[in-house]
């Protein structure tokens, strides 16, 4: 309809009775209701009423205007899409600073006794004579203190995160356990070779992984249509943060990274589209931090008592 017929009924409509049609909470949800009037060619006003926005129209109207308004919304339903909550618990940073000090320390003692790195570090031939404590071992070793360094910046960023998608236990859990199993994947992808590898940069990369996952797994878990950038923009973003850290020359150890992440990032959508994180209490979430805890200390001693220091 043009301006000038719409100004005519407009003026029109001032001198007959009026019907509301609608009640809602705010104007802008009003004025988008009225959208479906001016569509079907009719004037709309919108009046406060009881701290609520009543959207009036022309009496004559009425019966045709409620049922344009009724379509619209019926079709709007969905839309926008809501946009993807993910949790956002308020976690200590304890286990964290505990993970970090670990790492300081262990490295402390890698200057004070060289064998130590010998016998922690990933090895293909001694994890095949079944020094499986090695996966977990390799993960608290540094080369140096750029090594170092480069990690705890990663452990600081991306696990913490992780801790408050899924609490400081099961995050922890999964980190050991993404970490580990790259590692185990790296001794087979590299069976009869004289592959060494040692550094936290697996766990660190796991830890990215599960980050990653995460939006995509409560994704896949929502009954609701969700906007794609609540898991799209964290799935590349993960990637390209993946390609820009975890590539490199040698020595740097990329399948251990690229596994670590693949294992991490599928870890989590399981985790995440399952929702078993929120049926895990304070107390589940402490046994999980006591059982990463122990299982570090098992490996060390076991590695310790395999061989003295010399």
């Amino acid at each position: 309809m043009k301006d000038g017929n719409l100004q005519s009924e407009e003026n029109a409509w001032k001198e007959e009775g009026f019907a509301e049609i609608g009640v809602y909470a705010t104007p802008r949800k009003a004025h988008e209701a009225g959208l479906a009037v001016l569509a079907a060619g009719h004037p709309y006003r919108v009046d406060r009423k009881q701290g609520n926005y009543v959207l009036v129209v022309a009496e004559k109207h009425f019966d045709l205007l409620r049922r344009e308004v009724e379509i619209a919304e019926i079709r709007n339903r969905f839309w926008p899409p809501p946009s993807l909550e993910l949790p956002s618990k308020s976690i200590s940073k304890l286990p964290t600073a505990v993970a970090v000090s670990l790492l300081c320390s262990i490295f402390y003692f890698q200057q004070e006794f060289r064998a130590l790195t010998d016998l922690g570090m990933n090895s293909v031939q001694e994890v095949g004579a079944g020094q499986w404590w090695r996966l977990v071992t390799a993960i608290t070793l540094h080369a140096d203190i750029g090594h170092l360094a480069g990690n705890l910046l990663g452990f600081v960023v991306f696990a913490h995160l992780c801790c408050r998608y899924m609490g400081n236990g099961l995050a922890w859990l999964m980190i050991l356990f993404s970490a580990a199993l790259a590692n185990l994947t790296n001794v087979y992808m590299h069976w009869g070779e004289a592959y060494h590898s040692l550094g936290a940069s697996t766990a660190v990369f796991a830890a990215l992984g599960l980050l990653t996952g995460f939006p995509i797994g409560s994704y896949f878990r929502s009954r609701e249509p969700i906007l794609s950038r609540d898991w799209l923009i964290p799935f590349v973003g993960g990637c390209f943060l993946f390609a820009w850290m975890g590539g490199g020359e040698y020595p740097t150890d990329v399948g251990g990274h690229l596994w670590s992440f693949f294992y991490g990032l599928v870890s989590a959508v399981l985790i995440a589209s399952s929702a078993v994180y929120t049926i895990l209490s304070h107390r589940h979430q402490t046994a999980g931090l006591i059982a990463a805890g122990l299982i570090v200390l098992v490996c060390w001693i076991l590695a310790l008592g395999f061989r003295q220091l010399y």
